[in-house]
């Protein structure tokens, strides 16, 4: 198993809107090769710890290399502006 952790430092009035994209991308995630789960860590100074688990970094790293990825971080085919 491999475990990626990712932290995320985001002001306050931000930290819901962000906590509510990491769940929009979880149904995404769930359907790729070698993604076990996700789990969201929030703290007082309002940062997340993304900590998602892996069958292993070659997973992550397939993932990492998808279109989705870049869809759930703002990419070019993300339809978000930048």
């Amino acid at each position: 198993m491999f475990i990626a952790v990712n932290k995320v430092q985001v002001p306050a009035a931000h930290r819901q809107a962000v906590l509510d994209g990491f769940e929009k991308a979880m149904p995404g995630m769930k359907h790729f090769k070698g993604f076990l789960g996700l789990e969201l860590w929030t703290a007082e100074d309002n940062s997340i710890l993304a900590v998602s688990r892996w069958e292993s970094k070659e997973a992550l790293d397939e993932y990492v290399k998808n279109d989705l990825f870049k869809q759930h971080h703002g990419g070019p085919s993300s339809g978000q502006s930048s």
